[in-house]
């Protein structure tokens, strides 16, 4: 009895001090003062002005101990000038050897490193902000987070800096972020908030913030802390133009036929800031071809299209406003630009971006349907996007409402348009509500068809933490269709939910989830298209690890109109983590159990097996290694029907912190059993491709690359494809 009552006085102490400790964060703001001699960027916050500046401190812990005071004490200070704004993060270890700092790609600094993360919302809308990191290393990353559906965005890169040094009893870095790269309105808000995260891979990932954070909090800038003290900041503007100059030298060789190409090619990227709010962005013959190939995809038992990321840098300011809760914005769909331009604004009161892009073509026009997609050749094209956003406030909530406008007019006379409206309301930190609108217009010459459809999307989020529930309800017309996205089906409605409850512990596994989703898709003219109920045990653990299982037994499937109705269990597993330094990264899932053969509609034997490992041989050698194997048995001769494989190896090189070697060697195995088909199939397939980049990277905008790429594309009964490339390409970045 002793025993407990000196417990319950310890969690009573325990819980006076968290509340204490939340009671302070609510009222604290950070003062900013200017600078008054120059801030040498060493990492050490060694100047007099970083003394004598206010200091952040009480950081609090959110993962895995949610909302505990932090272990390890952390303080930010911060100072600007005419130029920038300076953050200063000074992160005490009680053991520097522990700290893991090691060689990786720009934009690859994530939670299996230590790092320091500032997140700054520069409207004070808190519906958009801006982030940088940096890992004791000194490598950097940067983007955007988009608070409507609370997704980071690492595509956008901004010009910043940010040193580190190692110290006798921890680390520090000092950040330089102009006040050019920043979205600031003009006048500049009284008051700026942000958000600070400190990162620490040990046993178990150890994540602080400054300021109250669940661990996956539905709500992220709304409790971000101020920054007081800005004053007499510039109106940011300016003008950047990025030339280019490539040489590529090709040969194809198609059977026995062999042609060869030398091409030199020119371009520009235009980036001008006219005001604080707006940034006009313009291209001209831009060069996208030597970005890194993408991963392929299994993709030969799949009835609708494959989306594939954007890494396109003109594409991607302002990125973070296409997102609405059924997308319709899929920029990959423009496929080779010969121009373009983009204006994008941003303010308190509101966002919004226009983009219009002309398109020489070459790629494909998706053509949605009920029970599969398909595609035919796109032809040349402008495609125009606009959308626009503005955020509310109401009943103590925040919330925000927007308006799409799409089109696509090709050169041949057709036309797609669609339009939508959306909004979202959050009426607490722990729930959301969404919804849209959406219509569309086509006129397809081609098919000789013209059409107009609708879409309607709605949803509620509750999570606080411990309890999660979802649910959903969208409904398609068959005539909807998107030519600017990835609308791959039409023609269908549905409903999905999912309801889980978590529970914290101080052990291996530290948050252990427990529910089920589930759903139901059906046809507009009725038919049930798939029936789902999956129980789910999702846990969090040591090593940054998580693990899920899924028994997949009350899964049903129709996959072609007028088709069986399928039962097709399977029982999922996944589980991910970063088991050391040499073996930086694991990732394994495993499903097995009954599919469908869609080319036949005939039930199989499923096995499909997922890996892909980081590892580390020498601190400046990086080797990503993937692998993906699908395989469908006859379920009841036990022959194999279909087998996909797909492997990709990525090693990096790190000469030097400007210089880089980067291989990408990838193979795809598509293989399809004749005997197991009345009709003919392709019995074998398979493409290899390899490519060898050296670059240099001065900073943002200021690069060389030299490569080899070579491509072996073979099918049974087809003349084989080998492609050779070599190419150079220099840009450079000049501020105006």
């Amino acid at each position: 009895m002793k025993n407990q009552t000196c417990s319950r006085a310890g969690w009573r102490a325990v819980a006076v001090a968290v509340v204490a400790l939340l009671a302070a964060h609510s009222a604290l703001a950070l003062q900013a003062i200017p600078a008054t001699d120059k801030i040498k960027l060493d990492g050490k916050l060694d100047e007099a002005d970083w003394q004598r500046a206010p200091v952040s401190a009480n950081f609090i812990e959110n993962m895995p101990r949610e909302k505990q005071p932090a272990r390890d004490r952390t303080e930010v200070r911060m100072l600007y000038d005419h130029d920038a704004l300076y953050v200063g993060i000074r992160a005490y270890d009680p053991d520097p050897s522990h700290i893991y700092a090691p060689f990786v790609r720009r934009d690859k600094v994530f939670g299996n490193q230590d790092n320091l993360i500032v997140w700054i919302d520069p409207t004070g809308a808190r519906k958009f902000a801006q982030f940088f990191r940096v890992n004791p290393r000194g490598v950097l990353a940067d983007g955007i987070w988009n608070e409507d559906n609370t997704e980071e965005d690492f595509s956008p890169d901004f010009d910043f800096e940010a040193v580190p040094a190692r110290l006798a009893d921890g680390w520090s870095a000092e950040f330089r972020i102009p006040w050019a790269s920043l979205r600031l309105p003009h006048p500049a808000p009284e008051k700026l908030t942000f958000i600070v995260f400190r990162n620490q891979p040990r046993d178990t990932r150890i994540r602080t913030t400054n300021v109250p954070l669940g661990r996956d909090p539905s709500c992220f800038l709304c409790v971000a802390e101020e920054l007081t003290g800005l004053a007499s900041l510039p109106k940011a503007s300016g003008l950047t133009v990025t030339p280019y100059a490539a040489v590529n030298s090709s040969q194809s060789k198609v059977g026995d036929t062999t042609t060869r190409e030398t091409k030199f090619s020119a371009g520009a990227d235009i980036k001008w800031r006219p005001s604080p709010e707006w940034v006009i962005d313009a291209t001209l013959r831009p060069d996208f071809s030597q970005l890194e190939l993408d991963t392929p995809q299994l993709k030969g038992n799949t009835r609708f299209a494959l989306s594939v990321q954007e890494k396109r840098p003109f594409f991607l300011e302002g990125s973070d406003l296409y997102s609405q809760p059924f997308g319709l914005i899929y920029t990959r769909s423009i496929t080779d630009p010969l121009w373009g331009a983009r204006a994008t604004y941003r303010s308190e009161s509101a966002d919004a971006a226009v983009l219009t892009v002309k398109d020489r073509g070459g790629g494909f026009v998706i053509l949605p349907g009920t029970y599969y997609s398909d595609a035919r050749e796109q032809g040349a094209s402008q495609a125009t996007l606009a959308r626009v956003r503005v955020p509310y406030g109401a009943g103590g909530g925040t919330g925000s409402v927007g308006a799409l406008f799409s089109d696509r007019t090709y050169d041949d006379g057709r036309s797609n348009r669609t339009a939508a409206v959306d909004g979202q309301y959050k009426p607490n930190d722990d729930s959301r509500l969404r919804a849209q609108f959406s219509a569309s217009q086509t006129d397809d010459r081609v098919l000789g068809s013209k059409g107009d459809g609708h879409a309607a999307f709605v949803d509620a989020l509750y999570d606080n933490g411990v309890y999660h529930g979802w649910l959903g309800l969208s409904k398609v017309s068959p005539k909807f269709r998107s030519d600017n996205s990835i609308t791959t089906q039409n023609g269908y409605e549905w409903a999905k939910f999912e309801a889980w409850r978590c529970s914290k512990h101080e052990a291996f596994f530290n948050n252990v989830c427990a529910g089920a989703f589930g759903g139901e898709t059906r046809a507009s003219s009725g038919a049930a298209l798939s029936r789902w109920i999956t129980p789910q045990l999702y846990m969090n653990g040591a090593r940054n690890s998580e693990w899920s299982l899924q028994p997949r037994w009350f899964n049903y499937s129709r996959v072609t109109e007028g088709g069986q109705w399928h039962h097709v269990p399977t029982l999922y597993a996944r589980a991910e983590g970063n088991p050391g330094q040499r073996l930086h990264y694991a990732f394994v899932e495993v499903e097995a159990g009954r599919s469908v053969d869609v080319a036949t509609d005939t039930l199989a034997r499923l096995l499909y097996t997922g890996l892909n490992f980081n590892t580390r041989p020498h601190e400046r050698v990086e080797l990503e290694w993937k692998a993906s194997d699908f395989r469908l048995n006859d379920l009841d001769r036990g022959s194999w029907r279909l087998h996909e494989r797909v492997l990709q190896l990525v090693g990096v090189g790190y000469i030097t912190a400007q210089d880089t070697l980067r291989l990408i060697a990838q193979h795809t195995l598509s293989k399809r059993n004749p005997a197991m088909y009345s009709f003919t199939v392709t019995p074998r397939s398979q493409t290899q491709a390899i490519s060898l980049v050296y670059s240099h990277k001065r900073g943002l905008g200021r690069e060389f690359n030299l490569g080899v790429t070579q491509s072996n594309q073979r099918a049974t009964g087809s003349a084989s494809h080998i492609a050779t490339e070599v190419f150079a390409k220099l840009s450079w970045a000049v501020n105006l």
